[in-house]
């Protein structure tokens, strides 16, 4: 179990270091942006493409992250004032639940993919699949971190919500 929890930690990781990553390059394309078109008249090409491609990635990406660290949407007084075995049925159902949603999310988001990913984009004349398969990738990765966390719920080794250690 224990090398679950270090796989898992060791993914968080790169992911974050992945998202730090994309959001210093979508900073400083900004502020490039910024001081060309102001100072100089001049931007550079693609670039606001490539922000909105990184944004996207890292907000893909930061919803596995975020199931990872349990920072997910949930109203819980009422939870908490249930027994502990009914507290984690539920934490199980509702990963249950978050799983499934991505699983529906990247079979739609294939089909989607499969239909309009051939195109380019408009600047950059990129396949825009480039882009669009984070989503898959994202729900993929939000599946996974569901999947650790009902086993360390089942096992009650579960962090805390959002324990930062995770």
């Amino acid at each position: 179990m224990e090398s679950l929890k270090r796989v898992a930690n060791l993914l968080t990781l790169i992911l974050d270091t992945v998202i730090a990553s994309f959001f210093a390059v979508i900073l400083l394309i900004t502020i490039l942006q910024v001081i060309l078109r102001y100072v100089f008249n001049e931007s550079i090409i693609g670039g606001n493409e490539l922000m909105e491609g990184l944004f996207i990635y890292t907000t893909a990406i930061g919803a596995a992250v975020a199931v990872r660290r349990r920072q997910h949407i949930n109203i819980s007084y009422i939870i908490q004032q249930l027994p502990k075995f009914l507290q984690r049925l539920d934490d199980v159902l509702v990963h249950v639940m978050i799983a499934f949603l991505n699983g529906v999310m990247i079979s739609y988001s294939i089909r989607w993919i499969s239909k309009v990913g051939s195109n380019e984009s408009p600047v950059m004349r990129v396949p825009e699949w480039i882009f669009q398969v984070s989503i898959p990738i994202g729900c993929s990765l939000v599946i996974a971190y569901c999947l650790v966390m009902i086993l360390l719920i089942i096992l009650d080794q579960a962090p805390a919500q959002g324990d930062e250690s995770c």
